[in-house]
């Protein structure tokens, strides 16, 4: 009777312990979602709420984790071979659960934190970023601290053949761990980067390229209008935009390169296709897919053709898709000087209406001032923003960042590396692996990059010795015709003229692939056709090929290349990763691959941007709203 007794307690242990256990790990998830889902914006009674809940799992999960590490008959499991790792996983991860809401309290403070500058008086967005990173500088220490010993336990857990119970919360933990680290990453990365860049170090000047995305270059559109900005000690000291004219914009003429200006030679492609004989300038600078590349060209440009000689210490690249980003959280933007109100809805479209010859009034100086007056708008209300809008505008911006539409470049290399890391810089990566970024030049100089829809296919075959047989096919479509029945009368004549007798969209295309790649074939419509240039650019293979495309009109381009050594195979299974990286000024152009693993072998795991697909789908099928990261990994069938 006594080991009955005994026995009925102990059961009776083991299922108390394992419902703290399951409700300390329910109680810490919902608050730490809460956290996530509302971050910045997350009120005062939010965090009292996700703070006290962190505490109710914090006794559950130490009530448990006493009972694994003290109960007797436990103590004598864990030195059995299979159950015993059984037992230390399930100590390991109470242990966890223990520092993960010592995690969670102290993200409570740093969100407290934050609260406490945002709502001082005084000062504007940039001048109080450097005092909120600085606040939540010893809330990060202690996470920091915890997540370290979180890591350590995680460690010796291993891959070990586990419970499903236990399986599942490891993998879960590996997710949340991953996020975890990349933020504080990002904190650390903003902590380094922000005093030099808000000038806290001294004023720093950056010139803006302000793109035209319906007339589409590698980095985002020709460049009507550009500015320039100051910060000092957070302070916006200088904020002003002025047309390219003033700097040698020539594509439509404006001055002939016999007046005496220094030459710029453009590359061969835009010479051919746009330019003739003209030199190139600022307007053009986006011509390189490689946003540094372009930046360190633009302020070349913009030297040689100006003659100002000013420290320029970075650039900043943006396009309507940013204006529209900004103003869904600004709101409406009023320009005084025109009496015109613009909202994220029609930014793009009254500003080319307003810029354009048919609604030129007679006291205007320039049909592209608009254009810099509602970005100054924009970026002064942005800055000046009421401390209520904080947490929408960060999240826009890093969205913007994320989606290439809005860029940066720094001259300082320890900065440009901070932006490199955060993945703004808008550069052509230099990875392992297969590689993919379709970049399209209007030169026509319409704007029928309103109207025109891009889609992306790319067919993998890959070879036992890693290589690869890939076609990328794009496809454009035209349709006009449908597109003018619901679109502003007024705009109809940018789309169907830009100085040219014919109506055509005319992309000079460029496909970048992985370096030693060879061009097996291409084609139009399924006719073959002749690259008109092969060449490098950085660490990536070119293909350029310049498509017409009348209005109501689909064509179809298609590569077909080798790219050899595209397979990693130092693992015990073999991995294939394929990098598709965004144009800037792009919406969301529609991405489908398709992998095919070497005869014998057979696909384990398809992942998409990290999250793991059904490795049996015949087609990947997503979107470039930004970078996409897809990953194969297959092994011989057994």
């Amino acid at each position: 009777m006594a080991l009955i007794s005994l026995l009925g307690i102990e059961g009776y242990r083991f299922v108390r312990t394992a419902q703290d256990l399951r409700e300390g790990r329910d109680i810490l998830l919902e608050a730490a979602d809460l956290l996530e889902e509302r971050s910045l914006d997350v009120t005062a009674g939010e965090l009292d709420q996700a703070n006290a809940d962190f505490g109710r799992a914090s006794e559950r999960i130490d009530r448990a984790s006493g009972v694994l590490r003290s109960d007797p008959i436990l103590s004598v499991a864990a030195r059995l071979p299979w159950l015993g790792g059984q037992v230390d996983a399930a100590r390991d991860l109470a242990d966890i659960g223990s520092h993960s809401t010592a995690i969670g309290t102290e993200s409570v403070e740093a969100f407290r934190a934050f609260q406490r500058v945002r709502d001082a008086e005084g000062g504007e967005l940039s001048e109080k970023v450097v005092s909120v990173l600085d606040a939540l500088d010893p809330h990060l220490t202690v996470i920091e601290h915890h997540l370290a010993i979180v890591q350590e336990e995680r460690a010796r857990i291993g891959d070990r053949d586990l419970l499903p119970a236990l399986e599942s919360a490891v993998s879960s933990l590996d997710q949340r761990m991953e996020d975890l680290e990349g933020r504080l990453v990002n904190q650390r990365r903003a902590q380094e980067m922000a005093p030099r860049v808000l000038g806290y170090e001294g004023p720093q000047t950056y010139l803006i390229l302000a793109h035209d995305n319906t007339e589409i270059l590698p980095t985002g559109g020709f460049i009507l209008v550009y500015g320039f900005l100051t910060f000092d000690e957070g302070r916006l000291q200088n904020l002003s935009f002025d047309t390219v004219d003033t700097v040698g914009h020539v594509a439509d003429g404006a001055w002939p390169p016999t007046d005496g200006r220094p030459y710029v030679e453009p590359p061969r492609a835009l010479r051919e296709h746009l330019l003739r004989n003209w030199p190139m300038g600022l307007a053009e600078a986006s011509w390189w897919p490689d946003f540094p590349t372009a930046a360190m060209n633009a302020i070349e440009i913009y030297r040689v053709n100006s003659g100002d000689q000013r420290t320029i210490d970075g650039v900043i690249g943006i396009n309507f898709l940013t204006l529209e980003k900004l103003l869904d959280v600004l709101g409406p933007v009023t320009v005084d000087l025109y009496g015109e109100t613009v909202t994220s809805e029609t930014v793009t479209s009254r500003t080319l209406v307003i810029t354009h010859p048919e609604a030129l009034r007679p006291w205007e100086t320039d049909r592209y001032d608009f254009t810099g007056y509602v970005a100054q708008e924009v970026i002064e209300r942005t800055l000046s923003a009421d401390s209520s809008q904080w947490a929408s505008l960060l999240t826009a911006l890093d969205a913007l960042g994320g989606e290439k539409n809005l860029l940066l470049y720094h001259s300082d290399s320890a900065v440009q590396r901070g932006i490199v890391d955060f993945g703004w810089d808008g550069g052509v990566e230099e990875t392992a692996g297969d590689f993919l970024m379709a970049v399209d030049s209007n030169l026509r100089r319409n704007k029928l990059n309103l109207v025109v829809e891009t889609s992306i296919d790319l067919d993998v075959r890959l070879d036992a010795e890693g290589n690869a047989s890939n076609v990328a096919t794009i496809t454009y479509r035209n349709d006009h015709t449908s597109w003018a029945q619901t679109a502003d009368p007024r705009l109809l004549p940018l789309t169907t003229g830009g100085g040219w007798p014919v109506p055509l969209y005319g992309s000079y295309v460029r496909l970048l692939v992985p370096r030693e790649s060879e061009l097996q074939a291409l084609t139009l419509g399924g006719l073959a056709a002749e690259a008109e240039e092969v060449s490098t650019e950085g660490a990536r293979t070119s293909f350029g090929f310049y498509v017409s495309l009348p209005l109501d009109s689909t064509a179809e381009v298609s590569y077909a290349y080798a790219a050899p050594s595209v397979v990693d195979a130092s693992h015990d299974s073999y991995e294939y990763r394929l990098l598709v990286q965004k144009q800037p000024g792009t919406r969301a152009v529609p991405l489908t691959v398709t992998v095919e693993a070497p005869p014998g072998m057979k696909i384990l795991s398809v992942e998409l941007d990290g999250d793991e697909l059904n490795r049996e789908v015949g087609a990947i099928v997503t979107d470039l709203q930004q970078d996409r990261q897809i990953v194969v990994t297959y092994a011989p069938h057994r």
